[in-house]
């Protein structure tokens, strides 16, 4: 999927534009309370559709399957928050919920094609930040509040996008895996 050199300007501008969206979601967990079916449905969807893209752009390599699935679920949830916004905070606790547990063992798969990579573990890690996000939002249910959903929401794509930028410069670093 990501075998040359060519390709890590794709994780680098996926990696920027999540480091993006965390900051944003983090410097505005209020905003994100009041506002969260739209606010986190249009950043489902503008994720799942970088991701998406990129999966696409190598759909013949195993490797995109994963990283297919997890934008699939990623632009489902997001258009979902978005068509119906007034289905309440504990379906979208539990839309979240779903996804982040989806999008970590996609995440901790998918690093295991970059083992020969030093600094696969990143993506490895963002996946086990992802299942224990969604773990820790579950269990607080129905009393988890609208603002910490918005602070797991922007930690997940702030380390998300640290963890896409380092791999993209491993990745221009060595352009075949071994």
């Amino acid at each position: 999927m990501l075998n040359s050199q060519n390709n890590w300007k794709s994780l680098l501008f996926e990696g920027i534009i999540f480091l993006l969206l965390g900051i944003v979601a983090l410097t505005h967990p209020y905003v994100v309370a009041y506002s969260l079916n739209f606010i986190l449905g249009f950043l489902l969807t503008i994720g799942g559709i970088v991701q998406g893209f990129r999966a696409l752009k190598a759909v013949k390599d195993p490797a995109s399957v994963p990283v297919l699935i997890a934008a699939a679920f990623s632009l489902i949830a997001g258009i979902l928050l978005l068509t119906y916004p007034l289905t309440g905070i504990i379906t979208l606790t539990l839309i979240l919920t779903v996804f982040f547990f989806v999008d970590g063992i996609a995440k901790m798969v998918n690093s295991w094609q970059f083992r020969p990579i030093k600094g696969w573990g990143w993506l490895f890690f963002s996946g086990l930040l992802s299942l224990v996000l969604a773990i820790l939002i579950f269990s607080g249910l129905p009393t988890t509040a609208a603002w910490v959903i918005g602070v797991y929401v922007g930690i997940y794509m702030l380390f998300l996008g640290v963890s896409l930028t380092t791999l993209s410069f491993y990745v221009k670093k060595k352009s075949t895996f071994v």
